[in-house]
């Protein structure tokens, strides 16, 4: 009998079912986004050009207006009807203002190269300084004539033949009325134009066309270029449509025009890139290829997974099931049991975690109770002992009407209770601890005053919300004073030091108590091994309290340790995580 492939079949159809859609929607994304990036281009370019010639058409219209303002001034007109009715001095002072006035404007104005006042009736012109004629220039009849017959002439700029120096000059020339005798002249840079011009340039091969009115013009291209420019420009409508720019065919090479016109000032800015070079930065063919092969990729790998998935599936959901068991998670179960070949597998899986669930839970709430128990036992066995020598201390400062001291004695021992008895509270907050400790080696200090120095350092930041087992830090520096100081009659010192890494926090409780002998440290050392085992069932206090409390705390065996200080005491080093969680339920309920 012959066999149907059908799932070869399938497989092929899925196969080419994920690959062909792909193949389309790579195409038209390719062609939508260059189409869409090239219009974000050129609205970049054009917006940039509509933000440089309007800086360009300010500056102008900056030194025309100043223009206007200045040739109509009083004094000027007091020039004009001559200053026959005043001294010397009162005309050289006149006259001195007057050229400060020009070189005040030439300096402050953009593009201003120099300033000029002609006046027909006294043969004279007046410049700014740095001119290189001087600050005055007798001018004949001629030449008087012909500046006034420039000023009168329309429009604001005029390129002509200076007829003093036989120079080319571009400038703003303006006169207060058509026959004044008089008139003003702002001579432009054409070099500050030019390099204001090519700074707007980005590519390599752009041109530009700059005109002022129909006989100066600045640009970058050969003459042949340009007046076939120049020709072509009239053509343009002036509407951009859906591109801020005209396509245009120059010299056998196709441009992006982009045409400026501000009719005020009668100028024209014409900006050639060539299309090649937007088309070029537009184009986004070498990383939609890129993200195609990508797309691909993945369609191959969802393919074979897929395969993958249909052959081995059944046994990769018990193989993954398993492995929740050995994370520790007996609860877990397989839900999927369409299988019907590994179905009754499915079924014994489940059956053997819910009865392991069962006893796990039972056993683990049994061993909970255990140690809760037995977590309050050694935390009950904590007892304040310094507390009697605090209260006879208490009535020694009030017999001599010490009353600040006792005050705050009275307001430590008070805080220090109030901790104690909160019994509902298994852990702590760190801040709470170190808080209770710092309090108690206050009331320690007052009673040991002249006798031992305590150094508490500042808990490092971003510990302080840590969970703690309660009265961890305080039976330690008690241990510290009862034992390790007790005999110490002057220059005693114990300190907490703190040293975080990472998530990590040691803290060192030390001091320089003269009892601790090498024996005594062995013996406390064998004895905190004992503890770390479970069956240990001797009685425990002080430091062997809390080694224990932190063992069944943190699950670890190395939240303590003890050796010599470089004091030379005895050095209790407690080791943190902020890792470990604790519960603080009933703490919240307490308070």
């Amino acid at each position: 009998m012959k066999r149907n492939n059908t799932l070869l079949k399938k497989i092929v159809i899925l196969f080419l079912c994920l690959v062909f859609p792909l193949i389309i929607v790579w195409f038209f994304t390719l062609q939508y986004s260059n189409q869409i990036l090239r219009k974000q281009v050129l609205s970049s370019i054009d917006s940039n050009n509509t933000t440089y010639i309007s800086h360009l058409n300010n500056s102008l219209y900056t030194i025309y207006g100043s223009g206007f303002t200045l040739v109509r001034q009083s004094n000027l007109q007091t020039f004009a009807n001559g200053l026959s009715g005043l001294s010397t001095y009162q005309r050289s002072v006149q006259i001195n203002l007057l050229r400060e006035e020009l070189s005040s404007a030439a300096l402050s104005l953009p593009f201003c190269q120099s300033a000029h006042v002609f006046f027909e009736n006294q043969k004279v012109m007046y410049n700014s300084d740095g001119y290189q004629l001087g600050s005055f220039t007798t001018i004949t009849e001629e030449e008087s004539g012909t500046l006034k017959e420039i000023s009168q002439e329309t429009g604001v700029f005029h390129y002509y033949q200076n007829p003093l120096t036989g120079q080319d000059e571009l400038a703003c020339c303006l006169m207060p009325f058509s026959n004044a005798s008089y008139g003003l002249i702002f001579v432009l840079s054409v070099n500050d134009l030019d390099s204001y011009m090519k700074n707007n340039i980005s590519y390599e091969n752009e041109h530009y066309l700059f005109t002022i009115g129909t006989q100066f013009s600045l640009s970058n291209m050969d003459s042949s270029m340009e007046d076939e420019l120049r020709d072509m420009s009239k053509q343009f409508s002036g509407s951009k449509g859906s591109f801020p720019c005209e396509v245009i065919t120059l010299d056998g090479a196709e441009y992006y025009a982009f045409v400026y016109e501000m009719p005020d000032i009668s100028f024209q800015y014409i900006r050639l890139i060539p299309t090649t070079d937007i088309i070029s930065a537009a184009s986004m063919t070498p990383l939609l290829h890129l993200l195609f092969l990508l797309l691909i990729s993945i369609a191959c790998i969802v393919f074979f997974v897929e395969i993958y998935r249909l052959v081995h599936r059944p046994l990769v959901q018990l193989i993954n099931a398993f492995r929740e068991v050995e994370k520790g998670n007996f609860k877990v179960q397989i839900e999927n049991l369409n299988s019907p070949d590994f179905a009754y597998l499915y079924h014994a899986f489940n059956e053997m975690t819910k009865k392991l669930s069962q006893l796990i839970e039972k056993d683990y709430t049994q061993k909970l109770l255990l140690q809760k128990a037995e977590l309050k036992q050694l935390q009950a066995q904590i007892n304040p002992h310094f507390l009697y020598n605090s209260f006879f201390m208490l009535q020694r400062m009030i017999q001599t009407e010490n009353m600040e001291d006792a005050q705050n004695i009275a307001n430590a021992l008070g805080l220090y209770f109030r901790y104690l008895t909160r019994n509902s509270m298994d852990h702590v907050p760190l801040a709470e601890e170190y808080e209770h400790a710092k309090n108690y080696a206050y009331i320690q200090g007052l009673r040991f005053a002249g006798r031992i120095r305590i150094d508490f350092e500042q808990l490092p930041d971003g510990f302080e919300s840590i969970v703690v087992p309660k009265l961890i830090l305080q039976p330690i520096l008690e241990n510290a004073f009862n034992y390790g100081l007790a005999n110490k009659i002057k220059d005693g010192i114990c300190q907490v030091c703190f040293y975080p890494s990472g998530d990590l926090l040691r803290i060192d409780i030390e001091d320089n108590g003269e009892e601790l002998t090498d024996q005594k440290l062995r013996q406390l050392t064998q004895n905190l091994m004992k503890v770390r085992e479970p069956g240990y069932d001797l009685e425990m206090s002080g430091i062997l309290n809390i080694q224990r409390r932190l063992i069944i705390f943190s699950n670890t065996h190395d939240s303590l340790h003890v050796s010599r200080s470089s004091l030379g005491g005895l050095k209790v080093s407690i080791t943190l995580d902020k890792k470990i969680k604790g519960d603080l339920t009933n703490e919240t309920a307490d308070r």
